[in-house]
């Protein structure tokens, strides 16, 4: 009789288990979800990138044989179009998304960014159960991929334990590595603390049978049971120090895994947990760095919930020779509205880590590989779905943002890094967006910017109407007219795409919005980050304006006045300086600072067209700076400025950047002399007496008056001449002639020739003009006299006369 009800329970339990339905393919997202869906980010449509199909289960025993996996728009709808995948929706249910061709390129740097739901049940695992993965996978199923529900993530293998008649079998660890998908990374968001040691915890079945029920296959549950804390059998196993059995985390974890590989799955002591009964041993899954997070739960430092969590995904490649590549995830970095999260304590703050991951893992020749996400809910009524909506697509484009902000008065530029963040009430500003195309196959198209504005700043149209410009890679400009701001809300949408395919206008474009900084308390004003987003139709990207505080006005100038406003410059000196002496105070007389404490100055100098910034400590009450424009400027350009007897104006004016004061504007007069002159003055003609044919006087003199003279600056000099004459009519040399001289009456007479013979010299190097009049000084029987040698036939005797004045040395 015990016999025959034992049997008759044993047909009972299997006829149940037959009957049972499976698993809605599309199951409808609840309420709860749609509401969340209605305030999703925006995410960018992936139906032209990714999909999946129905998998391939392993065996009969393998029950995980649907994927609920879909595409919705913001209404939770099917769409072509939809931006959003709902990877499990309902409970028990489970699905993956995969990229369509094997775009994932490990040989390549990578990033994706993505947000995360997984919903927001106060700790509930019913609701929030059971998580996402993010998966690199080379599974022979390709789109078909598929792992187990439940624990399992969608990625990791079944953990089917079978009640027996009077025991359990345990699940078999390669069945369990044959259920994963396989040659595949996960970084696991797991929402569910899926721990033998929780007194929560029990066996699951998809297919809703109830434990324990004879003959039916179970997941026990347990993948994420810390099996103590020694890992020494996980490295001794090839897994690096930072893995450990299970994860902790009381409201979830992030963690690396290996889901196709049998040592991933590790067997366990269960024996005194009495709800596992029959069951004695169950299988942990081994993590890499786990890191215990907030998934759900969380609240912003407004105490506002948290549904959407943002996370950007970096991929290193391994280093030549190597197979280790590098995953960094960012967690919660950003904000829903796109502006970075800065919390610092709470549930919500960023987290990050770095880790290791073996790329013969993924078993790849090319390197290509297929990326996507999977998730699965727990068997709850209540349970919400897990949900994607993807701001970029890896080795599709990547693009980033960059915000500065440049007060052109203060001359700084601040940007997240700087020290100093300060500029002055009244001060010009320069809002720059840089929008940066790194990578991709594809342009950035149909680029939507959406820049708010930071506070207390206010934009002034230019006589065009345009608040903003738009500066493209090729040179190209694009006005934003005043029109597009609302609310300090700046949107428009770039007329050209990025990237380096045909049609677009380059890599990179800059938005520069012109400003004005607004302060008119009597205290500084911190003005916060502005979020700026934009957003393409393949691509988001965004960026936040630096932090920086406007200062309240001073009740003090800053007084410059220049010692030396005339100056004279002797044109390409050697060693030339352009020395501008000044004097620096402020109005109220109080100090820059002593030995211990200082006033950083900047001086701003403008020559001809150009600006040069000279950096100084200033100390004390008045601080005079000698600052030498010449050392600042390259030589040619300095020389090409000032050239020989100009005049230029040079004007200086000093910034106090700390302070956010700016001095008067100084002028200096430059007038440019020459460094060094030397000029000869000289008559064309020089005529001798006539003599008669048989006159034998020896030495005839000048008949007309002659000019020879030499004017010199900061050159000593020396004169000589060289003759090639007498001839006779310009043809016949005549040797009784010769043209002689001599300086003074005692001196011997020189035979001039063609070889130099000095006439004159000077030895100083005079500081002002002189000119020596030489010929003044010669009389009857000195200077240039005609010497008859013999009887010269009558005619006209010619010659030429050449002069040379040279620079010599000075004497010193």
């Amino acid at each position: 009789m015990k016999l025959s009800q034992i049997f008759k329970g044993l047909i009972i339990a299997t006829f149940f288990f037959t009957i049972l339905p499976s698993t809605n393919v599309n199951a409808a997202l609840t309420n709860d979800d749609l509401a969340v869906l209605n305030n999703a980010p925006n995410g960018i449509g992936i139906s032209n990138y990714m999909s999946n199909a129905k998998p391939n289960v392993y065996d009969s025993k393998d029950i995980y044989d649907t994927n609920s996996a879909q595409i919705v728009d913001h209404t939770g709808s099917n769409s072509a179009n939809g931006n959003v995948i709902a990877l499990a929706s309902g409970k028990n249910t489970y699905g993956s998304m995969w990229s369509t061709d094997k775009s994932f390129d490990i040989n390549k740097e990578q990033t994706i960014s993505a947000w995360l739901y997984f919903g927001s049940g106060d700790g509930s695992s019913d609701v929030n159960s059971e998580g996402i993965a993010f998966v690199l996978q080379n599974d022979s199923n390709g789109i078909s991929a598929l792992g187990a529900g439940l624990e399992g993530i969608g990625v990791y293998g079944y953990d089917a334990s079978r009640v027996n008649f009077i025991a359990g079998t345990d699940a078999d660890q390669s069945y369990i590595k044959n259920t994963a998908i396989q040659n595949s990374v996960a970084l696991e968001f797991d929402t569910d603390k899926n721990n033998f040691y929780n007194s929560n915890n029990k066996p699951l079945n998809n297919n809703n049978v109830k434990f324990p029920t004879l003959y039916s296959y179970y997941s026990l549950n347990g993948f994420d049971t810390q099996f103590g804390t020694s890992t020494s059998n996980l490295t001794a196993l090839g897994f690096p120090d930072t893995a450990r059995y299970g994860s902790g985390g009381t409201y979830g974890h992030i963690a690396l895994a290996y889901p196709g590989i049998a040592n991933s799955y590790q067997l366990g002591d269960i024996s005194e947990y009495t709800a596992f009964s029959p069951f004695k041993k169950g299988y942990g899954l081994v993590h890499i760095s786990p890191q215990a997070n907030y998934l759900i739960d969380a609240y912003d430092e407004q105490n506002n919930p948290v549904y959407w969590h943002h996370v950007t995904i970096k991929w290193t490649p391994a280093a030549e020779g190597s197979n280790d590549a590098t995953l960094t995830y960012y967690f919660n970095d950003k904000n829903l509205d796109y502006s970075d999260n800065t919390t610092t304590k709470g549930d919500y703050k960023p987290t990050t880590d770095t880790i290791k991951v073996d790329t013969t893992k993924l078993n790849t020749t090319d390197g290509k590989v297929r990326w996507g996400f999977t998730a699965a809910n727990g068997p709850s009524d209540s349970v919400a779905s897990k949900l994607v909506a993807l701001d970029s697509i890896p080795d599709l484009l990547y693009a980033d943002a960059d915000a500065s902000i440049t007060d052109t008065i203060l001359n700084k530029t601040i940007n997240a890094d700087s020290t100093d963040k300060t500029v002055a009430n009244g001060d010009k500003l320069s809002l720059n967006y840089q929008l940066n195309y790194l990578q991709g196959n594809v342009n950035w198209e149909n680029i939507a910017a959406k820049i708010k504005l930071p506070d207390h700043v206010t934009l002034t149209p230019d006589s065009d109407g345009n608040i903003a410009y738009i500066t493209y890679a090729d040179g190209t400009k694009e006005a934003i007219s005043q029109s597009e701001l609302t609310d300090q809300t700046l949107q428009h949408t770039l007329a050209k795409t990025l990237g380096n395919k045909t049609g677009s206008a380059g890599t990179t474009a800059k938005i520069t919005i012109s400003a004005t900084a607004n302060n008119d308390t009597t205290s500084d004003i911190d003005v916060d980050k502005a979020v700026a987003t934009f957003t393409g139709s393949n691509q988001i990207s965004s960026t936040n304006s630096p932090e920086f505080t406007i200062l309240a006005p001073k009740q003090y100038t800053l007084d410059l006045s220049n010692d030396n406003s005339d100056i004279d410059l002797l044109y390409k000196a050697d060693n030339a300086t352009l020395n501008l002496e000044n004097t620096l105070t402020y109005s109220d007389n109080h100090s820059f600072g002593d030995n211990d404490s200082t006033t950083n100055i900047i001086y701003q100098i403008t020559a001809g067209s150009k600006t040069y910034n000279v950096g100084a400590t200033a100390s004390g009450s008045s601080f005079k700076q000698t600052i030498d424009l010449k050392s600042l400027m390259n030589d040619d350009d300095f020389w090409n400025l000032f050239t020989l007897n100009s005049a230029q104006k040079v004007t200086v004016k000093a910034i106090d950047q700390a302070n956010g004061l700016i001095s008067n504007t100084v002028t200096y007069n430059i007038t440019t002399k020459p460094n060094k002159m030397l000029s000869l003055e000289v008559s064309k003609s020089l005529q001798f007496q006539d003599v008669n044919y048989g006159d034998t006087t020896k030495y005839l003199t000048r008949k007309n008056d002659f000019d020879l003279s030499v004017t010199s600056l900061r050159s000593p000099w020396q004169l000589t001449v060289t003759t090639n004459g007498p001839y006779s009519n310009s043809k016949s040399l005549n040797n009784n002639l010769a043209l002689v001289y001599r300086q003074y009456n005692d001196d011997n007479f020189t035979t001039l020739s063609n070889e130099p013979t000095v006439i004159d010299q000077e030895s100083t190097a005079h500081e002002t003009n002189v000119t020596e009049n030489i010929a003044d000084e010669w009389t009857k029987s000195t200077g240039l006299l005609l010497e008859q040698l013999n009887i010269s036939p009558a005619g006209q005797y010619t010659g030429m006369l050449t002069w040379n004045v040279a620079e010599s040395l000075p004497n010193e």
